[in-house]
Formats: C-alpha cells, sequence, structure tokens
C-alpha cells in the first residue's frame, strides 16, 4: 500500500488534472470549429465552481455544515462540478468521470479527510444544481463527431 504522503500527494493532483481536462475540453470544441460549445463549456465550468465555492463561502458565513456536526467538502464539490463539465462535454467522458470521483471520495475517505456524512451531504446539497445545470447544458457543449471521431 503506497504512503500516506504518496497518497495524499495523488489526491491534491486530483482536481487539478480535472481543471486541466476541462480546459482541453474547450481547445477541443475550438479545433472542431465548434465557435458556440467551446465559451459554453468555460460558462458551465464557471457555474459549477461558482456553485462549489459559493456555498464554501456561505457555509463559512452560516455554519451550518458545522452546526449539524460535519464538514463542507469543498474537494468534493469542486471535483464534482469539473466532472460534471466532463461528462456534459463528452458522452465518453461520464463513466470514467463518475468512476474516478468515486475513487476520490474514497482516498478521501482511506486519508479521513472527510467523512461519508460531509462527502454525502455536499454532494446532496451542491451536486444537485450543478447536475442539473450540466444536463441542461450538455446537447449546446457537446462536439458532434465526425468520421472517425467522436466526444
Amino acid at each position: 500500500m503506497p504512503s500516506y504522503q504518496t497518497l495524499d500527494a495523488i489526491a491534491d493532483a486530483y482536481v487539478p488534472a480535472l481543471a486541466l481536462l476541462w480546459l482541453l475540453l474547450v481547445l477541443v470544441a475550438l479545433l472542431a470549429r465548434r465557435w458556440q460549445a467551446a465559451p459554453m463549456r468555460v460558462g458551465l465550468g464557471a457555474a459549477t465552481l461558482a456553485i462549489a465555492y459559493g456555498l464554501m463561502w456561505l457555509d463559512g458565513v452560516l455554519g451550518a455544515w458545522a452546526a449539524a456536526g460535519l464538514d463542507y467538502s469543498t474537494h468534493a464539490a469542486v471535483a464534482f462540478a469539473l466532472v460534471s463539465v466532463a461528462g456534459a462535454a463528452s458522452r465518453r467522458l461520464v463513466l470514467p468521470a463518475a468512476i474516478s470521483l468515486v475513487l476520490y471520495a474514497g482516498l478521501m475517505l482511506y486519508q479521513r479527510y472527510h467523512s461519508v456524512a460531509d462527502i454525502v451531504s455536499t454532494l446532496i446539497v451542491a451536486g444537485l444544481p450543478m447536475a442539473s445545470i450540466a444536463h441542461r447544458w450538455a446537447a449546446r457543449i457537446r462536439v458532434a463527431p465526425g468520421p472517425g471521431r467522436g466526444t
């Protein structure tokens, strides 16, 4: 089993890797000359991240999670935000992105960053609006596959 420090480094790299994927998905839209899809991918990412960080701020002000004996998981919310963008942008990414999110949640639990209740409560409150927005925008931000390629 890898050391705590190795697993910590993996956990620390996950969200930046998702952010890089988000930027690559914007680049794919630009390269496919989908001039409307690219800014919408940027917008979807910004909207979902605004929800994640907005709820973090709101929880800091109100202390709702602490009042319930929980901790708002900014890591889970931001990861879900970026996974939502990936899934909305490409059907091929839905399953791998979802699996990566479950593995990340497992890693957060194993490393004792958060409890199951922290992660689940965060994903219910933050994830529902993110998933709703991503679902509504998906058709507009996907790049139609051409011969021999698909997204």
